[in-house]
């Protein structure tokens, strides 16, 4: 956070010289001024974060120095140094936007953490600034969102093949949007115009995915009383998008392979076959190469759908679009409930970026959606997650851990240890993690011999 610009504006001389030195030591980039008609020139010339003003001034006051600084530019934050007297005048102020005050004579300590506490929240505007930026650049096609190299490769891939014939296949863990990837390669095409066919291919049994997707005639089996279009002639034109491709049988394996092959297809019960033209994409979740050596899957199938082969990357490995995502989940599911929530706690960006997302881009998603339903403020907080998110996994695989570790004092030790990382050695956080109180953790801590610093 160091490296911020900050204005003081004091006409008592010493006050001025002294608050500009010890401002100045904590990293920042100060300057001083003795008058309000002053600040207003400096702020025309520079771009301040903050400006800490005294109440009472010669001409231009604090009171009305922070109503045109306002109007100047909103984002620039203003703490007023006040004498006890007039309190309600500076609290008065904090109503029309300064976001503190400071009694004289005042602690330098008090000043110090006043100040941080003003440049954390600058910092998480600027943080959410970012996000917001990085959101609005034409990085997505529909709701696939993501700035990581493995996410532009991604998105150059659909380009280069959205309007080709060839056969596509999405690989993925679930959840990671397999289904929103078919939907760019086709909507993005010159087939947008053309149907689109999804078929969960682990949803149906074999018999009844045949009818599904190649249709039947009448008497075809029991039920059938009537001729049934499936959905490869109903997509003519178009695309089916075949999902978890490796869970369907070796019969209907070898089905898939002659249409591939021949562009025909055949109702079931029927001797007639149909051209069809159809764009196949499929996705799946499992290893089709292992599938192949156990012999669950076909080689010769697998080569006809891997033309074109799109990797999406588990969440866990994009670190870098989680705060994208969720600000773009939180914008959306904001105004579907009503709700005006703007920001992302710093704390919450932390938690969601450490997070191993077994659930991938869907889990983020529900979790942000949960959070717009109980979020009380305009920013997203640690209280309105999962517990999840927020509780440190307890320590139950003994394989993880050295041999050494043979007492339950040691596991104690090296359950702490983990919850101090967890919390950045924050002692009151890491205390309600534990579910015991601070002075508790010390005594705990002293007895194992932990060294720490005091926080």
């Amino acid at each position: 956070m160091k490296g911020y610009k900050i204005l003081i504006v004091e006409d008592d001389q010493k006050m001025n010289q002294g608050l500009l030195h010890i401002i100045s030591k904590e990293g920042y980039f100060v300057q001083s001024v003795d008058s309000g008609e002053k600040a207003l020139e400096k702020i025309r010339d520079t771009q301040f974060d903050l400006i800490i003003s005294d109440l009472k001034l010669p001409g231009i006051d604090g009171r009305q120095l922070l109503s045109a600084t306002k109007k100047y530019d909103p984002n620039i934050l203003f703490v007023i140094i006040t004498a006890y007297g007039t309190v309600d005048t500076a609290v008065s102020a904090m109503k029309e936007g300064a976001e503190d005050y400071i009694l004289k004579p005042f602690d330098l300590e008090e000043l110090r953490l006043v100040i941080k506490k003003i440049m954390e929240k600058r910092e998480l505007f600027l943080s959410n600034i970012r996000l917001q930026r990085q959101l609005e650049k034409k990085y997505t096609f529909d709701n696939i969102i993501g700035t990581s190299e493995a996410m532009m490769m991604v998105f150059k891939t659909i380009n280069r093949v959205k309007d080709s014939k060839t056969t596509v296949l999405i690989r993925g863990e679930t959840g990671t949007g397999k289904e929103l990837v078919a939907r760019a390669l086709h909507f993005n095409s010159d087939k947008a115009l053309k149907p689109y066919l999804p078929v969960n291919c682990a949803a149906l049994n074999e018999n009844l995915l045949s009818s599904e997707l190649f249709g039947h005639v009448k008497g075809a089996f029991t039920g059938a009383v009537s001729d049934k279009q499936g959905l490869f002639e109903a997509a003519n034109g178009g695309t089916v998008f075949l999902d978890e491709i490796g869970d369907i049988g070796t019969g209907l394996q070898q089905t898939f392979l002659r249409v591939l092959e021949s562009g025909e297809i055949q109702p079931v019960g029927s001797f007639e076959r149909k051209k069809v033209f159809v764009r196949i994409i499929a996705a799946t979740n499992k290893n089709l190469e292992a599938m192949i050596e156990q012999g669950s899957f076909r080689e010769d199938l697998y080569y006809r759908l891997n033309v074109v082969i799109i990797d999406l990357p588990p969440l866990r490995e994009r670190k870098g679009d989680i705060g994208i995502l969720a600000h773009h989940f939180l914008k959306q599911y904001s105004a579907q409930n009503n709700k005006s929530i703007t920001r992302i706690s710093k704390e919450v960006l932390r938690l969601l970026e450490n997070y191993a997302w077994p659930g991938n881009v869907r889990e983020l998603e529900n979790i942000i959606e949960r959070a717009t339903l109980f979020e009380v403020s305009q920013e997203v907080t640690p209280d309105s997650l999962p517990p999840a998110l927020t509780m440190p996994p307890l320590i139950s695989d003994m394989k993880s851990f050295s041999k050494d570790i043979n007492s339950l004092e040691q596991l104690s030790k090296k359950h702490i240890i983990k919850v101090l990382e967890t919390t950045h050695q924050n002692k009151t956080q890491a205390s309600k993690l534990l579910g015991i109180d601070r002075s508790t953790l010390w005594r705990i801590m002293n007895r194992l011999e932990m060294n720490s610093n005091n926080r």
